[in-house]
């Protein structure tokens, strides 16, 4: 017997077991629950009987992104539409792809701790004080978008087991687009805190966009002409602050690439674009 006369049997008997249990509920041999689980047994036999295995993964594929895979979706968009509007994608990173929402939280949570400790320092007299970071206190403070937001939480909120009952495709698309978004978080959330320091302490703040820029620096006009401010966030003396250096160093004016360390600012080199620290913005000095 081939597969389709097993399925054509197997319908023909699937309809008569229900019209027989009709005609005995019609004259009055089965209450309602009793014809209610006949009715749930004979569903299920109609399914085994007449779908295909290779229907049935389809239908459960199906089923898996549709209860799992609202938040996942959501969060990629998100993720996605918030890694591609950072202000700037100048982070001296330095890690591997994620491989489990797990250690994607830790990334996250060391990223919010090296905010506490510095960008988001205020300064009392001479002594710069680290202070406490959340997401809604990011929020608030208009250093972080509502997409942005909505990824932090849900990478701080979703536990392993929950990401594993997401489709796989989800799960990829978490961890990329997630990814993406934890690589420059910190330096989103330090470029807007410094457009509001400098804006507070200068003046207001021009946002322009280099060709060569992965993201927009901040031009000052004041007293002291018009300055560019570049933040990086990363070492006053790493790869990527140098690099900065020399790709500002042939722009028109006063360029100077700012870094997020609470110290004093490195003496300036001759010929070199000036390094300062966030520190010394925030003192003023």
């Amino acid at each position: 017997m081939t597969p389709d006369q097993r399925l054509r049997r197997g319908r023909v008997a699937v309809l008569v077991v229900l019209v027989a249990l009709f005609v005995l509920y019609l004259v009055g041999l089965l209450t309602v629950a009793q014809l209610l689980t006949l009715f749930v047994f004979a569903i299920v036999a109609v399914l085994v009987m007449t779908v295909r295995p290779a229907q049935v993964r389809a239908l459960l594929g199906r089923v898996e992104q549709v209860s799992a895979g609202g938040v996942s979706i959501e969060l990629a968009a998100a993720g996605a539409k918030a890694a591609a509007a950072a202000p700037t994608g100048m982070e001296d990173d330095g890690d591997d792809d994620a491989t489990s929402i797990v250690e994607l939280r830790f990334r996250l949570e060391r990223k919010l701790a090296d905010l506490a400790a510095g960008v988001l320092s205020e300064p009392v007299g001479d002594v710069v004080v680290p202070t406490h970071v959340t997401i809604g206190g990011l929020v608030r403070d208009h250093l972080l978008g509502s997409a942005e937001a909505t990824v932090a939480d849900t990478i701080l909120t979703t536990s392993e087991n929950e990401f594993r009952s997401y489709a796989e495709t989800q799960r990829e698309a978490l961890l990329r687009d997630g990814g993406r978004f934890v690589a420059t978080f910190r330096a989103a959330v330090f470029h807007e805190r410094a457009a509001q320091v400098l804006a507070r302490q200068l003046g207001g703040v021009e946002r322009v966009r280099r060709d060569d820029a992965a993201g927009e620096d901040l031009v000052v006009t004041g007293t002291g002409g018009r300055v560019r401010w570049v933040p990086v966030f990363a070492d006053a003396g790493s790869d990527l602050v140098r690099d900065q250096q020399r790709r500002v160093a042939v722009l028109p004016g006063r360029s100077v690439v700012l870094v997020p360390a609470l110290t004093p600012s490195p003496p300036p080199a001759d010929g070199q674009v000036p390094v300062r620290t966030f520190g010394d913005l925030l003192r003023g000095t």
